[in-house]
């Protein structure tokens, strides 16, 4: 299974893994699917973990427990006092919040916690801008930051009571979660291995962390943001760690099916670039993978001395240049399933709506996806 990363969007993949798992699609001749390895990035980072953990229990059970955690623990729903993700702090909605209000002691910690926060930012941030010699609009620039109004602890809380990182670490299910080195920009995997210490649960953390909204996450040395800046789909993750089978599910929908506003504005435009990047880094990858599938059958072909075609000799030349510098890489042909949405799972900021009737829809439109399943609509390589 490859989970891609998309924030709330991150519901749809239940839905698809709800019908796999229970033999209900056409992708799997409507046998139950038996996934042994699992890579997720950023909200698919979270889910994969969350499956890997529960390895004693049939693979369809934990995808409906994986939904009520949603349901119960990620969702906002009445009474709660807020989403198992985020806050934004100083938040005074939170004030008529009739869940909020059963929690006194709560809601005295969190307006305390917010004005030392708040107060530090405001206080450095002025004291930078009167300090700086740097030119006003460059200083006023940087009185600015989102994320200084956003508190992730819930998601650090509901995390650490929800995963045990032993049943991770000693799960005969395999992990693979992308994070992004903030230094360096490049794609780190942490496996099951790494669940130790509190170091697991930590690079959860950090492949979740959509820089400027959630803090970067320390681990060891290094400092880590969400994987999806670099590898959004861990495909190659999947293929590195000995998967042939794979199935790919992705939130963001063909660049095709996202209506073109008449009047755009910079987050609808911005997004837009987003999804036509990922798009296409995904047909490189998916092409990829085609062509070295055929190059594998031309020098099959050539082994057992059959005739070969013009197509199969520049099959043949490719993959040998690839084989060639492989270092030794053993290449398998390798079959991807696709699952998309069929539209914009929500507004241009649904990523980060995470109420209740948004990720039940969510969840029913993943399922829908995966027992409508077209391998020809979605070019699937087989």
């Amino acid at each position: 299974m490859v989970l891609s990363g998309g924030g709330a969007y991150g519901a749809f993949s239940i839905g698809v893994m709800k019908a796999l798992f229970a033999g209900r699609s056409p992708a799997t001749a409507y046998e139950p699917l038996i996934a042994d390895i699992f890579t997720g990035t950023s909200v698919g980072a979270f889910n994969a973990a969350m499956m890997v953990a529960q390895s004693h229990t049939a693979l369809i059970d934990a995808a409906g427990a994986l939904e009520n955690v949603w349901l119960q623990y990620v969702a906002d729903r009445p009474g709660r006092c807020g989403n198992g993700i985020f806050r934004l702090r100083g938040n005074v909605s939170e004030f008529l919040d009739t869940g909020c209000l059963a929690r006194p002691a709560t809601m005295a910690a969190r307006i305390a916690d917010d004005g030392l926060v708040i107060g530090r930012y405001v206080l450095e941030r002025t004291l930078n801008f009167l300090a700086s010699s740097a030119p006003l609009e460059e200083r006023a620039m940087e009185l600015v930051n989102i994320g200084a109004f956003v508190d992730s602890s819930p998601y650090a809380e509901m995390l650490n009571s929800l995963i045990r990182e032993d049943d991770i670490r000693q799960s005969p299910k395999r992990l693979q979660i992308v994070a992004t080195n903030w230094i360096t920009g490049k794609a780190r995997n942490f496996t099951n291995s790494d669940f130790h210490d509190g170091r697991g649960i930590r690079s959860i953390m950090a492949s979740t962390a959509i820089p400027g909204v959630f803090p970067p996450e320390r681990i060891g040395e290094d400092v880590y943001v969400d994987g999806g800046v670099v590898e959004n789909t861990p495909l190659s993750s999947a293929i590195n760690a000995g998967a042939t089978n794979l199935h790919v599910i992705y939130l963001d929908p063909s660049p095709s099916v996202v209506r073109l506003r008449g009047e755009p504005y910079t987050i609808d435009t911005m997004l837009r670039v987003y999804f036509i990047m990922l798009a296409t880094k995904l047909s490189e990858d998916i092409e990829s993978a085609r062509w070295i599938n055929a190059g594998l059958d031309a020098i099959a072909n050539y082994r057992e001395e059959q005739a070969i075609s013009d197509a199969a000799v520049r099959d043949f030349v490719r993959v040998a240049s690839q084989l060639a510098g492989s270092g030794g890489k053993i290449y398998k042909r390798i079959v991807v399933h696709r699952y998309f949405p069929e539209k914009a799972l929500g507004s241009d900021l649904g990523m980060l709506d995470f109420g209740l009737d948004p990720i039940a829809r969510m969840i029913m439109e993943g399922e829908r996806a995966a027992l409508l399943h077209d391998c020809v609509v979605n070019q699937c390589v087989l």
